[in-house]
C-alpha cells in the first residue's frame, strides 16, 4: 500500500513536469494575436494590403478609367502587396460624406472635390485665372510649389495626405445667342447666365461682364428653355456638348477656372504603407495627373469639334486675351476671394503665380 502511494506521487510529479515543459516549448511557436494584427495591417511587414477608393465621376468617365488606371498600376508595381478596390459614381457617399470618412480612416483613398468646410485653401485650386494653360497648372500643382505646399498643410491638418490635384478641363461658356464684347473684360455681354452659387464662380462670371443667377446644375437646361437664362457657367467644353448642344448657338472658351479634383489617402492608411511602397504610390500619381491634364486638354478640343459639326458657333481667345481677363480678374476678384483665405495669402499666391 505504501509501495502503491509512492508511485502515486511519482507519477503525479512526472506529469506536473511534463505539462510545465510542453507549456515552456509551446511558446516559440505561436504569435501573439497583437503580432498578427500588426502584420495584417502593413504592407512593409510583406503582407498584402487591400484598400478601398471611392470617387464621385461617372464610371464610364475619363477620371475614373484613369482611376482604374492608377489601382492596376499599384497592384503591379507593388508586387501585389497593396490593391486597391475602385468604387465610382459615388458608391460610397458622395465627397463631403468621403472627404470625412477619409479624416477618421474609415475610407482609405478617394479621387473627389476637397471640402472646404475645415480650411478654405483646398478649395484654392478652384480660384479663377490660376492659369489658363494645362502646364502653368501642372508646374502650380507640382510638389513643392507655394500651392501644392499649402494645400499638403491644409490636408495634413485635417489628417488626409495629398495624393495629387487631377485635372478634368478648363470651364467655357455656353450661350443661346452670340455675346456682346467678348473680348472685353468687364464689358457688358448682352445677356444673363446661370451660375453655380460659389463666390470663385459669381465674383469671376460678373468681372467678365455678364449678369448671373444663381441656381442648382439640374435646373439649368429648363431654365434656359423657359428663357430664364441664356446660357451657363460652370461647364466644360464636354458638359456644353453632352448636355446642351441642342440649345446652345454659342461657345466660348474662356478657361477662367478648371475643374480641379484631388486625389486623396486617409493618413492612418498612409502610415500603414512602407516608404518603398508610398514612393511607388507617390509616382503612379503623378504619372496619372500628368496623363489627366494631357487628356483633359484632348477631350475638350474633341468636344469643340464636336460642337461645331453640330452647328454650335465655337469661339476661342488668343493668350493675349486670355492674358488680359487673368490681368483683370486677378485685379478685382482676387482681393475680394481673399477675405476668405488668412491674411495675406492670395498675395503670396499672387506672386507665386505671376
Amino acid at each position: 500500500m505504501k509501495k502503491n502511494a509512492t508511485r502515486l506521487v511519482s507519477l503525479l510529479l512526472t506529469l506536473s513536469m511534463t505539462a510545465s515543459l510542453a507549456a515552456c516549448g509551446g511558446g516559440t511557436d505561436s504569435s501573439s494575436p497583437s503580432d498578427s494584427a500588426n502584420s495584417d495591417s502593413s504592407s512593409s511587414s510583406g503582407e498584402t494590403l487591400t484598400l478601398r477608393m471611392g470617387n464621385q465621376q461617372a464610371g464610364d468617365s475619363v477620371a475614373t478609367k484613369l482611376d482604374q488606371e492608377m489601382c492596376d498600376r499599384i497592384a503591379e508595381e507593388t508586387d501585389g502587396r497593396i490593391t486597391v478596390e475602385l468604387y465610382s459614381d459615388s458608391a460610397l457617399g458622395d465627397y463631403l460624406n468621403q472627404f470625412d470618412e477619409l479624416m477618421v480612416g474609415s475610407l482609405d483613398i478617394a479621387h473627389i472635390t476637397a471640402s472646404e468646410a475645415y480650411d478654405s485653401r483646398t478649395s484654392a485650386t478652384m480660384i479663377p485665372y490660376l492659369a489658363f494653360d494645362y502646364e502653368t497648372l501642372l508646374e502650380l500643382y507640382s510638389e513643392g510649389s507655394f500651392l501644392r505646399n499649402e494645400l499638403e498643410d491644409a490636408l495634413n491638418g485635417v489628417g488626409i495626405h495629398l495624393g495629387g490635384v487631377f485635372c478634368e478641363g478648363f470651364n467655357g461658356i455656353g450661350v443661346m445667342q452670340p455675346l456682346e464684347n467678348a473680348n472685353v473684360p468687364g464689358a457688358e455681354k448682352g445677356c444673363i447666365i446661370r451660375s453655380p452659387m460659389l463666390d470663385v464662380y459669381q465674383l469671376e462670371m460678373m468681372d467678365l461682364g455678364f449678369r448671373i443667377s444663381s441656381m442648382p446644375y439640374s435646373d439649368t437646361y429648363s431654365a434656359m428653355q423657359t428663357g430664364v437664362v441664356s446660357g451657363l457657367a460652370g461647364g466644360t467644353a464636354q458638359i456644353n456638348y453632352l448636355s446642351f448642344r441642342d440649345i446652345i448657338t454659342d461657345y466660348y472658351e474662356y478657361r477662367y477656372n478648371q475643374e480641379a479634383t484631388m486625389i486623396l489617402i486617409s493618413q492612418k492608411t498612409w502610415d500603414k504603407i512602407s516608404p518603398e511602397d508610398q514612393e511607388i504610390i507617390t509616382g503612379i500619381i503623378d504619372d496619372i495627373c500628368v496623363k489627366a491634364a494631357e487628356e483633359a486638354e484632348n477631350a475638350c478640343n474633341d468636344a469643340m469639334e464636336k460642337l461645331a459639326a453640330e452647328g454650335v458657333n465655337v469661339h476661342t481667345f488668343t493668350d493675349e486675351e486670355l492674358a488680359a481677363f487673368a490681368e483683370s480678374c486677378r485685379a478685382n476678384v482676387w482681393p475680394e476671394l481673399g477675405k476668405n483665405y488668412p491674411d495675406g495669402w492670395m498675395d503670396q499666391l499672387l506672386e507665386a503665380v505671376s
